[in-house]
């Protein structure tokens, strides 16, 4: 029997052999194209993950997999290959200086989105409590699984803040912190993208974010702030929004 006959049954066993359950494998497959299960079996070979458990959320552009490693569980977010929105991510990468040359296909696209969710939480890690990187597999990444008990921490919508004028001020002092330092800015801030770590708060999803010097960088970093002044200030802070954007962006 040839290689290239022998290659599927390979590939059927290393699938086995990379997930928990026959559940977990027919729930993940319904939901990735062959290129990206790939994709999945690559970062396997390169010893980024080892048995996957199941979806942890879903969504139009991504999926959020279970993973173990080595070194305990991971996130692995998943970048879909059929995303609609790929033009608009186009638009993101084509004014971030980060990104030359960019080829505008659907495959290229969705990978290179990838590598700038990658890019930012490297650059984001200096600054804020975010999930540390593992590897990048075209448009699979894997990184820290923030949570416990297989569960992510709760969102910051789900939870009441005690201090939420104190809250408010730190997360302030980062996204000033984040633009003025690293010259990023997260770009999709909210209560939906910041998780409750004990005493802590970190932030999730970068895959928006962009360079000081993309176009829409100023129109994000105010946006972040605005949401961040709305949601707080819903909890009982009572900061102005004119006043927070004067701090954020002053000696920026």
């Amino acid at each position: 029997m040839k290689d290239d006959e022998m290659y599927p049954r390979r590939k059927d066993e290393k699938k086995r052999q990379m997930f928990d359950s026959s559940e977990a494998q027919k729930a993940i497959e319904n939901v990735l194209d062959d290129q990206t299960m790939d994709a999945l079996l690559k970062a396997a070979d390169r010893g980024l993950i080892n048995r996957m458990h199941g979806i942890i959320e879903s969504g139009k552009e991504s999926a959020l997999l279970l993973a173990d490693t080595d070194d305990g569980l991971a996130a692995v977010k998943i970048y879909m290959k059929r995303a609609g929105a790929f033009r608009e991510m186009y638009r993101y990468l084509k004014g971030d200086k980060r990104f030359r040359n960019l080829k505008n296909d659907r495959r290229n696209i969705i990978n290179e989105w990838a590598k700038k969710e990658f890019k930012n939480l490297k650059k984001a890690s200096n600054i804020v409590r975010c999930p540390e990187v593992y590897g990048l597999q075209e448009n699979v990444l894997v990184m820290e699984f923030i949570g416990e008990d297989f569960r992510p921490y709760p969102k910051l919508k789900d939870v009441n803040i005690e201090n939420p004028e104190s809250a408010l001020k730190q997360t302030l002092d980062k996204i000033k912190a984040l633009w003025i330092q690293e010259e990023i800015v997260h770009g999709d801030l909210s209560e939906y993208n910041i998780l409750v770590e004990k005493d802590s708060l970190a932030w999730i999803d970068f895959s928006q974010g962009v360079h000081k010097s993309h176009p829409e960088a100023e129109n994000l970093l105010e946006r972040d702030v605005k949401n961040v002044v709305n949601f707080f200030n819903s909890q009982g802070a009572e900061t102005k929004t004119e006043n927070a954007l004067d701090h954020v962006f002053s000696n920026s």
